[in-house]
């Protein structure tokens, strides 16, 4: 039987030491992923429910906005819910109102 060289046992140690710390690593990062991957469908599921909440509340309220610079007016509630969501229902906003009639007024005579 041959005898080991005491710097190839610490070398194997080392080597084991490391073997080890990677072992450990690897199982942290699967640990870690598994439990990304369970929120990440917790998360999926949340924005579906959200979806499907907007999608009924967006039948009972139209969304208008002004027709020339396209800002957000108001939500205007209807008693009957839409079968389908209609486009955007416009209106003329106070500050572009107010450009428009100035323009109107400076075109007449």
């Amino acid at each position: 039987m041959t005898r080991s060289h005491p710097t190839d046992l610490a070398g194997l140690r080392g080597a084991l030491a490391r073997s080890r710390e990677l072992r450990q690593w690897t199982t942290w990062w699967a640990r870690r992923a598994a439990e990304v991957r369970r929120e990440s469908r917790g998360l999926r599921q949340h924005a579906r429910a959200l979806h499907a909440r907007y999608q009924s509340w967006r039948q009972r309220y139209l969304l208008v906005e002004c027709i020339w610079c396209q800002k957000h007016l108001s939500w205007h509630y209807m008693d009957k819910p839409l079968v389908e969501v209609p486009p955007t229902s416009h209106g003329v906003c106070p500050t572009c109102f107010e450009t428009q009639l100035r323009e109107l007024r400076r075109r007449q005579p």
